[in-house]
């Protein structure tokens, strides 16, 4: 009986893990086809708009229960500090993100919002489902996700052809093994432990706050000044996740 015990939690662990490498390369594949389609400003604004879909999804899914009003509260500050912080305006062109009429583009990039919501409603899921160990859980995923970037490339290459010139620059390979090992592998560890003590709305309320982050790292590193309404915007966020925060101490709901 242990061992067939073993047996389902090693099959469950890849089956999870499987699972959260399809969410996270759909997400990412359909941003980044999307941006061939779709100008920045209005895809920035269109993929934060996972920070509602979590929440709808959460409903759809487990019911009205399943979200705290503050939540809610929170999510409706958190678009609007994201609105601002992308620089929307109503004219045509790349920041004509407030028009009803929806490019190729336009979906993909809301496809790829929706899938990265599908990804946080199921980490959140299955870290409070299951006690899987966040580092062979993320090294499962991220191997399937290898696979299925090597088997994109592979299409690439038979279909389009692709340029192979950044290979013997240094500083691209020192950013790649960078963004593997921080915002890849530790962020993702890091996100998975929070994971099972948060709900999956709040979570993508907090990592709204990623344009914060941003805008700090940028004024540090590059020196470069936040606007009036980036500021605004940043501030809408923090309230947002202050809120967010609030309302799940107070309910205790969890996904």
């Amino acid at each position: 009986p242990d061992s067939m015990s073993d047996d389902d939690t090693t099959r469950g662990l890849w089956t999870a893990g499987l699972e959260l490498a399809l969410w996270n390369c759909l997400a990412q594949g359909l941003l980044n086809m999307g941006l061939l389609c779709t100008g920045s400003a209005r895809a920035s604004f269109l993929t934060q708009t996972s920070v509602v879909l979590t929440p709808l999804l959460s409903v759809a899914t487990i019911g009205p229960q399943s979200v705290a009003s503050a939540v809610w509260w929170g999510c409706g500050i958190a678009l609007g500090g994201l609105t601002l912080l992308s620089g929307v305006t109503t004219t045509a062109g790349d920041g004509g993100v407030l028009s009803m009429a929806f490019s190729q583009g336009d979906l993909l990039v809301l496809g790829g919002a929706l899938s990265w919501s599908g990804y946080l409603f199921r980490l959140s899921q299955i870290a409070g489902q299951h006690s899987y160990s966040e580092i062979n859980l993320q090294a499962i995923k991220t191997g399937f996700l290898a696979l299925f970037y090597s088997a994109w490339l592979l299409m690439e290459i038979t279909t389009t052809g692709v340029s192979w010139a950044w290979a013997g620059n240094l500083a691209a390979w020192g950013a790649l093994l960078f963004s593997a090992l921080g915002p890849g592998t530790l962020a993702d560890v890091l996100q998975q432990q929070g994971q099972k003590h948060v709900t999956a709305a709040e979570a993508n309320v907090l990592l709204s706050m990623e344009p914060v982050f941003a805008a700090v790292f940028a004024f540090v590193l590059l020196g470069e000044v936040t606007t009036w309404t980036e500021t605004l915007g940043g501030g809408l966020i923090l309230l947002a996740a202050l809120v967010a925060t609030q309302g799940s101490a107070g309910t205790g709901t969890k996904e």
